[in-house]
């Protein structure tokens, strides 16, 4: 009797209060120690307050994740004495090794976010880093180390750059890039911002700073870029951009995008298909929120959370401010269904940053994860009901238009001053991973030790006559429980680059049914009868087979 008592426990706890879901911070275990540092001294200069980002690639193609860290750098006043280098990782399965000089990718610069895409499609994947000053270009070489060709290879971005990511705007078989620039700032020109009165100073408000365009720089396809900033029809939009993500919402086969910006009007370009771009934002209802207020954008994810075929967004914002997300209309605009779905009231005394759409539970419908710390480490000074340092929150798909916040999952619930969150495999075990750098603080490895009990299946493509990462691929999957689409497409979340391969929840289904590849190039394949709960690789006209990991 007794243990009939306590497995019923135990089973209404995980199911009550974590539905079986579970994260531990596996950094310090593993030896993945990587402390960002601002290089603040105490002057607020604004730069210190909105980094730092990360990113997941295999850069050495052993077929797990490594990670590559964005560093600060010091400002006047810094008071260290640590060297201040941005940081690559490799994944040694479970154990890390920092192979930063060896790679060749330290940059010193004080950086702020990165990108990752196999540019040159020789299979190995290449390193865009955004910083506060000149970007910064690594070519991977394919031996273990990266080649700096920012300069040779044509790119130069000399504002503050936040958000970047790889797309083929006009799908000629080559990775672009887009650069979401922040505002016009030197640490030469820091205004006093704070409470006169108290002699309190904070970082300033970004209404303070003015705004700059972003950058698109156009693949030639011989290792060289060209900046097409005004011929893509971008230049003229000037917004305070952090976060980017490509998607292609009005299901046409090409990738738009959505821009998060700071306390000015989001944008959205919707995609020609040749790389040219129109804004509509205003006209598809995601500019501002449903009160017409424009909001502090951050972080941004598409992904379709109803299952109806069509790309939803999500956007994280200020505190005070909710989150936001918008129910694609399936016409060209958005309806933002935030407080209706459940996600207004639980954001609003948190300030967001990293997000994703994730299938946590394996279910087969996408959940939502947030990476949260407000962008003043003295507010209790200013508001006593908001913290520098904040929680991180999960919300699980309740598959009626709802979301429903967990709160009890392990190592999620510990404090930090989240800002940059990339989500993968990292473990190669069947279930979504998450690494976040927090700012001015140590990073955390979140390794996912949820057993919910559902099937899944991962999925890599390999691109032939599209850009090889078929960044940009459809995936329609057919199963018992229904149809589920996801598209290729590793940027998205703040300052971050993901996990490329697909990884599709199944709940109890036992196999798929059938699972159709829309290349980007307009090339369509279809695989029927796939077994569960495995790694599988599909080459654009090569067929499909198992990875074992």
């Amino acid at each position: 009797m007794f243990r009939f008592l306590l497995l019923t426990y135990i089973f209404i706890t995980a199911s009550v209060f974590g539905q079986g879901i579970t994260f531990i911070d596996a950094s310090q275990k593993q030896g993945l120690i990587f402390k960002h540092d601002h290089g603040g001294s105490g002057m607020k200069y604004y730069v210190e307050t909105m980094g730092s980002g990360v990113c997941l690639l295999d850069y050495d193609n052993d077929g797990d994740l490594d990670i590559y860290f964005a560093q600060g750098a010091s400002l006047p006043g810094w008071k260290g004495s640590k060297e201040l280098i941005n940081r690559l990782f490799q994944n040694n399965g479970g154990e890390w090794s920092d192979v930063t000089k060896k790679a060749g990718v330290g940059d010193p610069s004080y950086s702020i976010g990165c990108a990752c895409g196999d540019v040159d499609n020789d299979g190995d994947i290449d390193l865009y880093v955004t910083n506060f000053g000149n970007d910064t270009f690594y070519r991977n070489e394919g031996n273990g180390t990266f080649f700096e060709a920012t300069q040779s290879a044509g790119f130069n971005n000399i504002e503050w750059g936040s958000s970047a990511a790889f797309f083929d705007g006009d799908l000629d078989g080559w990775l672009d890039l887009y650069v979401a620039n922040y505002v016009e700032y030197t640490v030469d020109k820091n205004p006093w911002c704070g409470d006169q009165h108290s002699d309190r100073r904070a970082y300033c408000d970004p209404d303070v700073f003015k705004g700059i365009s972003d950058k698109f720089f156009h693949n030639n396809g011989d290792g060289t870029f060209t900046d097409w900033t005004d011929k893509s029809g971008i230049e003229k939009n000037q917004g305070k951009g952090l976060g980017v993500v490509p998607g292609d919402y009005d299901n046409d086969g090409d990738m738009d995008f959505y821009v998060a910006n700071d306390k000015v009007m989001n944008l959205l370009y919707n995609n020609n298909g040749k790389a040219v771009f129109s804004e509509e934002a205003l006209f598809s209802g995601v500019g501002y929120n449903e009160n017409g207020r424009a909001e502090a954008g951050m972080g941004v994810d598409f992904g379709d959370i109803n299952q109806d075929g069509w790309l939803d967004l999500f956007v994280t914002n200020f505190s005070g401010e909710s989150n936001t997300l918008y129910l694609n209309d399936q016409n060209g605009s958005f309806t933002d269904k935030t407080f209706s779905f459940g996600l207004g009231q639980p954001s609003l005394d948190l300030l967001g940053f990293g997000t994703k759409f994730v299938d946590f539970n394996l279910d087969g419908w996408l959940d939502i994860f947030i990476v949260n710390g407000h962008v003043i480490d003295n507010i209790a000074l200013f508001n006593k009901d908001y913290t520098h340092a904040q929680k991180k929150q999960l919300f699980l798909n309740q598959t009626d238009g709802t979301f429903k916040e967990i709160e009890n999952a392990g190592d999620i619930g510990n404090k930090s001053v989240g800002r940059g969150a990339a989500f993968g495999d990292i473990d190669n075990d069947g279930d979504m991973d998450i690494v976040i750098s927090n700012n001015n603080s140590n990073s955390n490895l979140l390794i996912n030790l949820s057993k919910p009990g559902n099937n899944w299946i991962n999925v890599e493509l390999e691109g032939v006559t599209c850009n090889r990462d078929a960044i940009g691929s459809k995936l329609e999957l057919k199963s018992k429980s229904g149809t589920q689409v996801a598209w290729v497409n590793p940027g998205a979340s703040y300052l971050a680059s993901n996990d490329k391969r697909i990884l599709f929840g199944l709940s109890k289904d036992m196999y798929v049914d059938n699972l159709i590849i829309h290349w980007p190039d307009g090339l369509k394949e279809s695989f029927n009868n796939l077994e569960v709960n495995l790694f599988y690789h599909i080459r654009q006209g090569g067929g499909i087979s198992i990875i074992n990991h």
